[in-house]
């Protein structure tokens, strides 16, 4: 009797043992593949899940509700259209005229330009722009740069509109033109059309 005692003790120790080792295994924080299937990360692939698979969502192949490839914003409706929301496309009454009076065409414009191009009345020297210009001279349109550029004789990086004005107010000592008017759009007309025909003769 005492000897069944010992043996099933013995038995049942060796069977602690045995579950308390595969425990510790199964549990082990060092191989986690060696876990229970659903807290295994060897077996949480995201691509392997349905519902929740990061893999079938690619937002492309979803719903054309959903769907951000179908969502163009040129091909929303015009109310939400941002492409069909643009300021500048608005009518006559949206606009704020820069100047009063306008030009109908690049021509009118160089048209006007030709003619204070060669005003010696312009400033109090007696000098026109054709002056120091005349056959494209000092305007070094051989360098072919486009403006804004550093002019030596300024002494800066100006633009065509400021090179006009510091003509007007030292070699003609005159006044400044205004940026927004007429005068200053058609000088800069006759400065692109010069230009034009210098290139060409250039040919």
């Amino acid at each position: 009797m005492i000897k069944k005692i010992i043996m099933i003790a013995g038995l049942s120790l060796a069977l602690g043992m045995s579950t308390s080792a595969s425990a510790g295994d199964w549990a082990n924080p060092c191989n986690p593949c060696a876990m229970k299937k659903n807290h295994n990360p060897c077996s949480m692939n995201p691509c392997d899940m349905k519902k929740h698979n990061p893999c079938n969502m690619n937002p492309c192949d979803m719903k054309k509700k959903h769907n951000p490839c179908s969502m163009n914003p040129c091909d929303m409706k015009k109310k939400h259209n941002p492409c069909a929301m643009n300021p500048c496309a608005g009518g006559d009454e949206a606009k704020k005229k820069i100047r009063d009076g306008s030009f109908k065409n690049f021509q009118a414009a160089v048209s006007a330009g030709k003619k204070l191009w060669e005003d010696e009345t312009l400033g109090k020297s007696g000098n026109s722009c054709l002056s120091c210009h005349s056959d494209f001279s000092l305007l070094n349109f051989e360098k072919r740069q486009n403006f804004p550029h550093y002019v030596e004789m300024v002494g800066d990086v100006v633009s065509l509109d400021q090179m006009i004005n510091y003509c007007m107010l030292n070699p003609m000592e005159g006044e400044q033109l205004a940026p927004n008017s007429k005068e200053m759009t058609a000088m800069g007309a006759y400065y692109r059309a010069y230009r034009m025909q210098f290139l060409k003769a250039e040919k």
